[in-house]
């Protein structure tokens, strides 16, 4: 929802996620070490 406040990734996009969720760049990293996708999905 803040891009519909700020569009870019900029010090504006920054400072607004810290202000709504504080402990973004820690999800930001975890979602980033998970695999795109897994070998072991079914598919049936």
């Amino acid at each position: 929802m803040v891009h519909l406040l700020e569009p870019t990734h900029g010090s504006r996009f920054r400072t607004l996620m810290d202000q709504f969720l504080p402990k973004w760049a820690f999800y930001r990293s975890e979602l980033n070490r998970l695999p795109v996708r897994s070998e072991k999905w079914d598919n049936s």
